[in-house]
């Protein structure tokens, strides 16, 4: 596929996530993801971690209904979600919220992009420590983490650090990401 059907795919989810009203195209990563693989479950407690503006958290909302819950946490502000609980906080001051185990930890951040690779997979793999000290404090044992990482270093960093963690490590690369992106999801499945 070219870089121009590439993007052309990706504006696509773009005017769909407005005429859905999902906030971000990024919500059809997570419908696809949960379509194929059934993570997000009725009653499930759930924490997506970089959450703003919002559009993983809204299609957690239409799966959970009324059932289980929803903590959002972002240093970026979100306008209110029907059943989401939003914080926001820096990740790093996760421990001052009042948080219970959660079923499942959701992830859909990313540095900001430089465009020189070192930097960035330094970057994305800082993250990604952040986010596995959150599964290692917060994800109860059995649970399940879905976050995104970008193929080569950061990929296998990632791997190699849930490998001890997870029962079974799965790499996703939904439809909804750009064909000529790096992006992939990795979802780490039955927390030990």
């Amino acid at each position: 596929m070219t870089k121009h059907a590439s993007y052309s795919k990706g504006e696509k989810y773009n005017s769909l996530s407005k005429k859905e009203g999902f906030r971000s195209r990024a919500a059809y990563k997570l419908i696809q993801i949960q379509k194929q693989n059934k993570i997000i479950k009725v009653g499930d407690k759930v924490l997506d971690i970089g959450s703003s503006p919002g559009g993983w958290s809204q299609v957690v909302s239409n799966i959970l209904g009324d059932s289980g819950s929803i903590i959002a946490i972002d240093v970026l502000p979100m306008k209110k979600i029907k059943n989401v609980n939003f914080f926001q906080i820096d990740l790093k001051d996760i421990h001052k919220i009042n948080l219970n185990k959660v079923s499942i930890v959701l992830s859909d951040i990313a540095p900001n992009i430089s465009g020189v690779s070192i930097i960035d997979t330094e970057n994305m793999k800082s993250l990604l420590e952040i986010e596995i000290s959150i599964v290692d404090n917060f994800l109860k044992i059995g649970g399940k983490y879905l976050c995104k990482c970008f193929e080569g270093d950061s990929m296998n960093f990632l791997k190699n650090e849930l490998k001890n963690r997870f029962r079974k490590i799965k790499r996703i690369k939904p439809d909804a990401s750009r064909s000529t992106s790096k992006e992939c999801y990795i979802l780490g499945i039955d927390k030990l």
